[in-house]
Order: C-alpha cells, then structure tokens, then sequence
C-alpha cells in the first residue's frame, strides 16, 4: 500500500468509529407502513423553485412533484413524461428548417398528454409552456440551464395542448426539456415582481409550497417543516398510473452518521449514497456487516465529482499548478479505501464507460514527482516550514471550500490536504452550510481558490453548463450557470457547438473527443471521480429503478412495498 494509501486507510478508520455501525435496540426502532416510505436525506433545499438555482440536491426533490417535459430512463432511452408523443427527425415531430436569416435551425412540436393537470385541477396547458419559456428568457430572471428553454427563440401556440419551438440552430438536445410552472398561479407574482431577488421571495414555491396547485406529477408537495422533512403525497388529478405509496416523507439529519443509526434503527427505510446521504465507505462496511437486512442498489452514474479552480486567483491562472495539483491527488487511492475501488476515477468529465469517452486524451495519474518538478518549473520551491515560496516570498496556500455536514467530501478533503502537502502545497479547507455554499461561494463566486462539487452529466446535458463562457454565474445572468471556474476559451465554445449540433452518433463521437481534449488540455476544473447512483434500502422496496439518467423520482409512482 503507497504512504498515500496508509494515510487515507487511518482517516478510514477514525471515520467508521465515528459512525459506530451498531444497531440501536429494536424497541427503538419506528416501523414502517407498508403504504409509505421515509427517505433519510442530507441538505435541506434552501428555496423551492423548480428552475432557480438549481443542483443536483433539489433535482432529487423537486422531481417527486413537478415533472420535465422529457427524461432518460436507466437504459439511456428519452421518453415523454408530459408530452403524448417525443419528437423526432424521424416521425416529423422536429424538422431542420431554413431560418429567415438564412441560417439552418429546427421546428419541434410537443403536444402535453390528454388529461394533464395543476393539484388544484386547472389543467396544464401551452400557456404553460409559453409562460415558463417567456420567464426563461427574461434577462432579469435566472432559470436553470440544465436543459434550457432559452434554447428555443420562438414559441407558436397551436391549440391549448400544442406548441412548435424554434430553435435557432440545429442541436442534438432538441427533443429534452425541463419542468414548466403554472401561469395561472406565477403569473400574477412575476408581473408584480419583475426581478429575480423579488421574485423568488414571493413565488409562490417559497410562500406556499404546499399550494397543490403549483404541482403537476405523481405526488404533491403536502407537508414540510423547514430543516426535518418534507412530505409528499399522491396527486388525485395525475393522469397517469396511480401511485402505490400513499406517503413518501424525506426525513433530513444533520450528518450521515444520523442517517446511519436511523436506518439501522428502522427509523427511515432507504437513503441515498453520497452525495446527499450516507458515505459509500459507510455503506461498503454495512453492506459487508448487514448483507442481508438489506438492499443495495448500485448502478454506473454520470454525476462526476470535481475541483472549480477560480481562475481569478493568479496561482490558479498557471496551468502548470493545476496540473500539479491534479497529479498530486492519488484519485485511484481515495476510490480504493473509501468507495472499495467501485467509484471510478474521473479522467474528465465523461466516465471511461461512456461509448464517447476519448480513451487518447491526456491522462494524470497520480505521481507526486511529476507534480513537484512542475510547481518547480512555474517557480515554486519549498521553504524552510516545507511549503512552496515563490521568488516574491508568496506562499502556495490555497482554501478548499465545500458543503458541511457531508462526510464522503470531508474525508476527501482531509485526504487532499495531505497529500497536496507532500507536493508543499498547503491547503485550507473550510467546510460551510449550503445555503451559503449554493450562494455566496458557487453563484456568487466568492470561493478564493478551490471548491468541491459535484454535476450530473446526464446524455441529454450539454457540457456548456460547466465550460461554456456563457455559463459564467455573474450579475449578467443572475447567478445561472456551473462554470464556477470562470473559464473561458473561444475553442471550447466553439467545439461545445459543434458538439451540440451533431444529429448522429458519429459526428458525436467526434465531437465529445474534441471537447474532451481541450478539457483535459486546459483543465478547466480538476475531476476526481464518478459517484454511482447508489441507494440503501429496506428489502421490500420493488420497482426502485435508481439507475436512471435523470433523477429516480421522475417514475416513483412504480415505487413498492411487497
């Protein structure tokens, strides 16, 4: 085992003692109706807007209520989820079209399934869709940019359930869009409050959450109390398969040793593996203790866990740091000891299992002499404490910045911090609350040197959210967008582009290899590895089908308990 390895193996260690893996006495334990389920949960949402600020953390909620228009199943298949029919070139539904400034661009037609409805009965309607797309691309708003309906330049309304969308290019993302938001209700709010600060402080997702007609799936949002739970319930006006649970409370605890005992206890029937629930090594070592009491769902996921390097830091701006730091980190020892080897190292930002992956990009495996005869040749030396100086007598002190409470990204951090002070970097980390960390440090971006995170990638996003330079979170856009890095390079904007026009699997792949190369070139963030979609569960729990592209709680009403 490398020195690196014993160190992380000792962290371990302390870690699981932390946890104490015994089961609390069966007195304790709150059994469970076979018509409900308790989801353990980290991270309560810090607002309830489906579109603002969005992460991963509140895609994993919101979906239970509010469905997208499209979503990836676990087979990387897209299906309608509001909509009758998904569009293709092929069935007509989307055409390339000669666009009146001469370009080329699409025409896609959506037509909301029979029947939809708000929880207060008011059926879904094209109004809908032209009142959420209309929000969107209102500079003074923000919305989420995972599949953005500023995509779409023009909206023509054909009946009350059909709408054709002009997109003033040809890309390949034409037939997946996001969740809408009902008019009827937001809209009085956004008339009276134009700007996004004043709008997410009245929209009535933060006023009256529970207000069932602001949801349109298989559950509704009908109970919460801030920082201990949110309830959901079945919606009577879904139009689709009725829901089997009849409660679905997400039960949220300060930190995943909590969520450990809870489990343990019968207290909560399921909780993710991180991010958001307990560590993968907590789970490894109850699955090795417990293998029987319960299930473990495992499946290959695109959630990829990175390091943004702000590049206004002047250390950060030198690309030989970044691939110092990066060679520096032994990705392949913190897999091995705390996720048993099952979380695979991330080379950038598509999983070596991806048909798209580009095996002959530039790949930094771990070796720490690499990195320090790169620190040297950028002017960085170790000093008399045994941390680098440059020739103006600075120190290489960075600040690592991530979510409290999350003990996988803790124990990772500590890991960093010793083995990027065997390179003489010295590192600070400073864990902080979510609504500050979502806020003040990713939106606002007033992390000074590092931050820790993680972004789902799933087939239908476009890598734009996390490199493109229109994806910078700033004034200008309202704090929307992933590039926490503030990165910015006129050659990735343009092979994102052409990325995102190419139609065929092809073109794709050659594409994604272009896009691959620059990242891995410039190292725009630093990528550690991709978390599985991973879950704990009581074993009654069927038709749990967490290893869908886009999030799980977009078929919960399958969800069962025999």
């Amino acid at each position: 085992m490398t020195s690196a390895g014993k160190r992380l193996k000792s962290l371990v260690t302390v870690a699981l003692a932390t946890a104490a893996l015994t089961s609390l006495s069966s007195a304790s334990a709150m059994a469970q109706a076979k018509d409900q389920l308790v989801v353990g949960q980290l991270q309560f949402l810090t607002n309830f807007h489906p579109l603002v600020q969005v992460n991963n953390t509140k895609r994993l909620v919101i979906n239970y209520s509010l469905r997208p228009i499209t979503a990836f199943d676990e087979n990387v298949v897209n299906h309608c989820i509001l909509c009758e029919t998904l569009p293709t070139i092929d069935n007509g539904l989307a055409k390339i079209v000669d666009l009146p400034d001469g370009k080329k661009g699409m025409k896609v037609t959506f037509k909301l399934r029979e029947g939809l409805a708000w929880g207060d009965g008011v059926p879904v309607t094209s109004k809908d869709i032209e009142f959420t797309w209309k929000m969107a691309r209102d500079p003074k708003i923000g919305f989420s940019n995972y599949n953005s309906w500023t995509r779409a330049s023009a909206l023509e309304i054909v009946d009350e359930r059909t709408v054709v969308l002009t997109i003033p290019q040809i890309i390949s993302s034409y037939n997946s869009w996001d969740q809408v938001i009902p008019e009827h209700l937001e809209g009085p709010v956004y008339a009276a409050n134009p700007t996004l600060d004043a709008y997410v402080k009245q929209s009535l997702y933060n006023l009256q959450p529970t207000n069932p007609g602001l949801w349109n799936g298989s559950f509704l949002l009908s109970d919460y109390q801030i920082g201990t739970r949110i309830v959901f319930t079945p919606n009577p006006k879904w139009p689709g398969d009725k829901p089997h649970l009849q409660r679905i409370i997400l039960s949220y605890r300060d930190n995943s040793s909590s969520l450990l005992q809870n489990l343990l206890a019968g207290s909560v029937d399921a909780v993710p593996v991180s991010p958001g629930g307990i560590s993968f090594s907590q789970m490894l070592d109850l699955k090795n203790q417990q293998p029987d009491k319960f299930s473990y769902h495992l499946a290959y996921g695109t959630n990829v866990e990175r390091i943004a390097v702000n590049f206004d830091n002047p250390i950060l701006k030198d690309k030989a740091v970044r691939q110092a730091i990066l060679y520096a980190i032994d990705r392949q020892a913190i897999s091995d000891e705390l996720f048993g080897g099952l979380q695979p190292v991330a080379n950038g930002i598509l999983s070596s299992e991806n048909a798209f992956y580009n095996k002959d990009m530039t790949l930094y495996l771990y070796d720490a002499d690499k990195s320090k005869e790169l620190l040297e040749s950028a002017g960085w030396k170790a000093g008399n404490d045994g941390i680098c100086v440059n020739d103006k007598g600075e120190r290489l002190s960075l600040e690592l910045v991530s979510t409290a409470g999350n003990q996988t990204r803790e124990q990772i951090a500590q890991v960093i911090q010793s083995q990027l002070k065997d390179v003489c970097i010295e590192i600070t980390n400073n864990f902080v609350p979510l609504q500050e960390f979502n806020g003040e440090m990713a939106r606002k971006r007033k992390f000074k040197a590092l931050m820790m995170s993680s972004i789902d990638f799933s087939p239908s996003v476009s890598p734009r959210i996390a490199l493109g330079s229109d994806a910078i979170p700033g004034p200008n856009n309202n704090g929307v967008g992933n590039n926490f890095s503030a990165y910015a390079n006129p050659e990735m904007d343009k092979a994102i582009s052409e990325l995102e026009a190419a139609l065929d699997p092809e073109t794709a792949k050659q594409k994604w290899a272009a896009v691959q190369k620059i990242f891995a070139d410039d190292l725009p963030m630093l990528p550690l590895y991709f978390y599985p979609r991973a879950y704990v569960t009581v074993t009654d729990l069927t038709n749990f089908r967490q290893g869908t592209l886009d999030p799980l709680q977009i078929w919960s009403e399958e969800w069962q308990r025999q």
